[in-house]
């Protein structure tokens, strides 16, 4: 991972090293061997360049940093819609793996960069709503909410955290490859085993009843060999050119523009007391949709961790 840090701000030099190794890096996770067959490296270098760059620009795009502070938290709107209680980012900074190896390295560290990734959500609810001097009940109303913290890609400084961002990117990218690969193999299983099937149907029945058996089977072995086929090693620099050289199909950002006041409550933009937000979603391999920011925390050691939390409670209760 560490590798990555370097090449996406070398990728434009086509000779340096790190580029050498960031294609060897993304063949390895495809499949070893080819790196033995002819064309290598050379046949990957035009698509790695590219999944790189991309990478790195959809990184930049990011917004952010936002400062989370207990004074950013009462002043800025962004961060109390994002974080109306501000233990939810907490729990999130604690329940991080990507947090916990951050403090290892940087035991002293006193502040952070980090992506903070979330669920946004609606519901529909009944609510109260302020028409001239008239105050009305049971409005049908949509509330916006977020759930499933998630840190990640800590870093010390600004440029650090989008680079370690850029690096995901990328690895997410050649997992795409990886996973296309793997998909026709587990075609193949599923085919060989449905030959099985209609093999051992056609044993022992009388002519009669076989031809349409033996029609399907054809059909199966027709496609089990094109299957085959598409399996030979002298074919995946195709799958590394279908996902890297077009990889907004598989990893992009969605804005969504939307007015809401200080409860998350949706309103129109001529509302008192609204604020105008632009989201910015992350869709990647699952398909499904995170909100992102950059976010720079300068307060990470004034809080204790939940199990000390927990420790302080249980004194205090006498347990």
């Amino acid at each position: 991972m560490g590798l990555l840090n370097t090449l996406l701000g070398a990728h434009h030099q086509g000779d340096a090293p790190e580029f050498t190794h960031a294609i060897a890096w993304a063949v390895d996770r495809v499949d070893p061997v080819l790196k033995q067959m002819g064309g290598y490296p050379e046949r990957y270098r035009k698509p790695v360049a590219h999944a790189l760059e991309y990478a790195h620009a959809l990184a930049a795009r990011i917004p952010g940093p936002v400062s989370v502070t207990p004074e950013s938290h009462s002043a800025d709107p962004i961060v109390h819609t994002m974080f109306p209680l501000r233990e939810d980012l907490h729990v999130a900074m604690d329940n991080s793996r990507a947090m916990q190896e951050f403090f290892q390295t940087y035991p002293d560290a006193h502040e952070v960069y980090a992506l903070i990734c979330m669920r946004r959500k609606t519901k529909a609810m009944l609510g109260m709503e302020l028409e001239g001097e008239i105050l009305r009940r049971d409005v049908p109303q949509e509330a916006v909410y977020f759930t499933d913290y998630t840190v990640a890609e800590p870093g010390l400084t600004e440029s650090e955290t989008r680079q370690r961002i850029a690096q995901g990117f990328f690895e997410s990218l050649v997992i795409h490859v990886r996973n296309r690969v793997e998909a026709r193999k587990l075609d193949k299983l599923a085919l060989a085993r449905e030959r099985d099937e209609l093999l051992a149907r056609l044993h022992g029945l009388p002519a009669p009843r076989r031809a349409g058996i033996e029609q399907e089977l054809q059909a199966v072995l027709d496609r089990l060999t094109e299957c085959v086929a598409d399996l030979e090693l002298a074919r995946y620099p195709k799958d590394f050119d279908a996902i890297l050289l077009e990889p907004e199909k598989y990893l992009f950002i969605e804005q969504a523009g939307m007015n809401l006041d200080s409860m998350g409550i949706v309103r129109r933009p001529d509302t008192s007391g609204s604020n105008e937000f632009v989201f910015y979603d992350l869709i990647g391999r699952d398909r499904r949709r995170w909100t992102v920011a950059l976010m720079y925390c300068n307060q990470i050691k004034n809080r204790a961790s939940i199990e000390v939390r927990f420790e302080n409670a249980q004194r205090w209760l006498g347990l």
